[in-house]
């Protein structure tokens, strides 16, 4: 019976470290600063901050991902056109993981911090 119990013990353990956590970034100046240079290099083009141009307001956007923001990195590593019928579809190249995660953590905490003097326009 010992044998057993030790047997669990050893598949719990090994099931807690197989666990993958996302975990964004800490925002801090500098991934501010990257953050803006990734979105004036990748998104400004196309997205405002708070209105629609040639593709939906970035802010709109995010939102949508505020409870998931794992799916908000996978889908810039991997961007697919979501509204076709009223926007042209992105002509950006995919971006690395950890472009994908400075870009979305600095995209939530404009979210969360609306008066941030260097969000975009």
């Amino acid at each position: 019976m010992k044998f057993r119990s030790f047997v669990w013990v050893i598949v719990a353990v090994n099931a807690l470290f197989a666990l993958e956590t996302f975990v964004l970034p800490k925002v801090d100046d500098a991934l501010k600063k990257q953050g803006k240079e990734i979105y004036d290099r990748d998104c400004y083009a196309c997205h405002r901050w708070t209105r629609p141009f040639a593709g939906p307001a970035m802010s709109e956007n995010i939102e949508k991902y505020r409870e998931r923001p794992e799916a908000l990195v996978a889908y810039l590593k991997n961007p697919t056109p979501q509204n076709p019928s009223k926007y042209p579809p992105m002509t950006i190249d995919p971006l690395t993981e950890s472009e994908a995660k400075v870009l979305s953590a600095w995209f939530f905490f404009l979210i969360n911090n609306t008066s941030d003097p260097d969000r975009p326009k």
